[in-house]
């Protein structure tokens, strides 16, 4: 009977091209290459049908094939996750019984296969210490594996071990530089998706950078934190596209917060990974591949590493987006006008009080360096200073004469820093404050006249008594002189001195000891027609047309008709001798929220700007015959009511005084303004 062939030793020196081979293999062929050559060789050497080289895998406690060697379909050994597990705890026993030992299972074991098969398992070690398992078999009918098949095995798999760790090592550089690669696409596209119309679009794209997957499925955590719903998938893997928190694989993983490794009908692998930022739940991942043993520990923490940062830049995002809302809603807010510019000078933002302060909107992009029509002179040159000085300004009031009406603001301006003191802009808040400065000139003018009457009282009583003795004497004087006499002319002219000055006597006192108004219902129309009418006859007699604008259903209000008579006849006849022959005279009534408002408008030369503020002061006139107390009196008396006297002039255009005056339903009237 013939023998069977030698087999060749690694050790013999007849064998010298195989130990070549191996060398050549280690030297210029990739560690998985090279393995599978030392299989291939180990296979026509011992005459075996196929070969697994196997590594454990702690977390489902089984060898999982990492490199083999298989005949077709037909001939294919039959094994399962059974004949794994077991190989598995032979090889935790391995380490701990026999394996580590010189002697003892040195060569490996052989063992029946459930087809038939016969199979050798042999160690794969590494410096003394088993790290693999490479599992040989053979049919039957071929015999069980000889001493010499044993000991080629033997040396190839010190090889083994050596190319199986720098596999792993290999293996691993390529994963880290894979993490490494996707951290950096997920950044590249946190960049490009500054946008954020959804940031977890870009999801699906960067994990399949790195892990392959048959199936994905985006779950996010609805609002009211008990469904999860389906966002985006990328092919149908029989996952539900809404789930309760807590129900089925999914649910169950979302709800423990915990990843989770399974399988399906349709999927040998199924990775479920919860979305977690700062402990709190935002969603699930679950992304399925046919192959089995496709996900391992190292994508669960790439694929956590990813989730987690895209999860934490969508809720940046969120709370960036609640906090520009919430920023915006009080820009709206604010009854200042609000000016953000950038370090280039430029305005970059701008909320909807400073359109209404500049009643137009403001230029896009614009800069003091550019005069705009939108931005009066004085408030451009403020800004352009503050902005080439970059210093803080507080409370600077500028008056803006091109305004209708013009107006007072109040600037206030600051650079703004980040936290390393880099400039980044400067922000301005405008304030309208003309009608304070309406109200503190009034209340200084209120003390001024108060201490004026005062004074004005004693004056007058002073005067009186010996202008009475004059008037007695001159009237005496004027009985005994014949009409026609030379000597009276100079008598009357004294007379009529003596009159003027009763008149501003009884004006002082009226300026100074004002009486109580009376509290009745006053039809403000009818006031303004009976002071029209007496005014009639100087009206024609300067040549100034009358416009009425009264409106039918104006509301009564409560007050002195006879003293608000007053003040209309001062301010009427003070707009006719103002105005021009051919000049037009307007008086209107229009009711306001609270408030009826009568303007009387001319076209006279108006009021300079330097002295506009001082016509309401006692004695201020430039009128010949004037007394300078008609104003002021008519200003007492609309305070005396509640109300006020607002006044605008253009030069060359006219002025128009319009009288305040609430609309009260008690019986006595408050000395309150608006």
């Amino acid at each position: 009977m013939d023998k069977p062939p030698k087999t060749p030793s690694l050790s013999s020196p007849a064998e010298p091209s195989l130990v070549a081979e191996i060398g050549q293999a280690i030297a210029h062929l990739s560690p998985d290459r090279a393995v599978l050559l030392l299989i291939e060789r180990a296979l026509a050497a011992t005459q075996a049908r196929g070969a697994l080289l196997l590594l454990p895998h702690e977390k489902l406690r089984e060898m999982v094939p990492v490199f083999e060697n298989l005949p077709g379909e037909g001939q294919r050994p039959t094994w399962g996750n059974r004949l794994l597990e077991a190989l598995y705890q032979v090889f935790l026993d391995g380490l701990t019984c026999f394996w580590d030992r010189e002697m003892v299972g040195k060569h490996g074991f052989q063992c029946p296969c459930p087809d038939g098969a016969i199979a050798l398992v042999m160690p794969v070690k590494l410096a003394g210490r088993a790290v693999a398992m490479l599992f040989i078999f053979r049919c039957t009918q071929s015999g069980t594996f000889t001493a010499d098949h044993q000991n080629l095995l033997e040396g190839l798999t010190p090889f083994m071990g050596t190319l199986v760790e720098n596999y792993r090592l290999h293996s691993e550089m390529i994963h880290k530089n894979s993490r490494l690669s996707a951290l950096y696409e997920i950044s590249q596209r946190a960049e490009s998706l500054i946008d954020l119309r959804d940031v977890y679009d870009a999801l699906g794209r960067v994990v399949h950078s790195f892990i392959d997957f048959d199936a994905y499925m985006l779950h996010l955590l609805a609002d009211d934190g008990k469904t999860l719903e389906a966002r985006k998938d990328s092919a149908t893997g029989g996952f539900p596209h809404r789930l309760i928190l807590g129900e089925g694989l999914i649910g169950q993983a979302a709800q423990a917060m915990k990843p989770h490794l399974t399988y399906t009908k349709e999927f040998n692998s199924v990775l479920i990974l919860p979305i977690v930022v700062s402990g709190k739940l935002l969603g699930v991942v679950t992304i399925a591949s046919r192959k089995p043993y496709a996900y391992r520990d190292e994508d669960i923490i790439g694929l956590r590493i990813i989730t987690t940062q895209i999860g934490s830049v969508d809720q940046l995002f969120k709370d960036l987006v609640r906090l520009r809302g919430f920023t915006a809603h009080i820009l709206e807010s604010m009854n200042s006008g609000v000016l953000i510019f950038d370090n280039d000078g430029r305005v970059s933002l701008a909320n909807p009080e400073m359109t209404k302060l500049l009643a137009q909107p403001l230029p896009v992009g614009w800069s003091p360096q550019v005069p705009s029509p939108s931005i009066p002179g004085p408030l451009s040159e403020l800004i352009r200073d503050i902005l080439e000085r970059k210093v803080s300004q507080e409370n600077v009031r500028i008056r803006l004469e091109e305004s209708h009406p013009p107006k007072t603001l109040e600037v206030t301006a600051f650079p703004f820093r980040d936290e390393n003191g880099m400039m980044l802009g400067t922000a301005f808040f405008l304030k309208d404050i003309t009608q304070i400065i309406r109200l503190e000139d009034q209340l200084k003018r209120a003390d001024r006249l108060s201490a004026l009457g005062v004074l004005a009282a004693g004056i007058a009583h002073e005067i009186r008594n010996p202008l009475t003795g004059i008037k007695m004497i001159v009237q005496l004087q004027m009985s005994d002189l014949p009409p026609g006499d030379p000597r009276r002319e100079p008598v009357e002219i004294i007379q009529r001195e003596i009159d003027r000055l009763e008149r501003i006597i009884v004006n002082l006192l009226d300026f100074a000891r004002p009486s109580k108004p009376k509290a009745v219902q006053v039809n403000l129309a009818e006031v303004l027609d009976a002071c029209l009418l007496l005014l009639h006859n100087q009206t024609k007699k300067a040549g100034v047309h009358l416009e009425r604008e009264f409106p039918a259903d104006l509301p009564t209000l409560i007050g002195d008709p006879d003293q608000l008579k007053q003040v209309f006849l001062n301010i009427l006849t003070n707009a006719i001798q103002a105005s021009q022959a051919g000049g037009l005279l307007r008086v209107r009534l229009e009711p306001r929220p609270g408030w009826v408002a009568a303007a009387i408008q001319d076209t006279g030369p108006g009021i300079p700007q330097e002295r506009l503020r001082a016509i309401f002061d006692p004695f201020m006139t430039t009128k010949e015959e004037g007394t300078g107390l008609g104003l002021p009196l008519a200003q007492r008396i609309v305070d005396e009511h509640g109300g006020r006297i607002e006044v605008d002039s253009v030069l060359g255009s006219g002025s128009t005084f319009t009288v305040v005056l609430p609309l009260r339903t008690e019986a006595e009237p408050e000395a309150t303004h608006a």
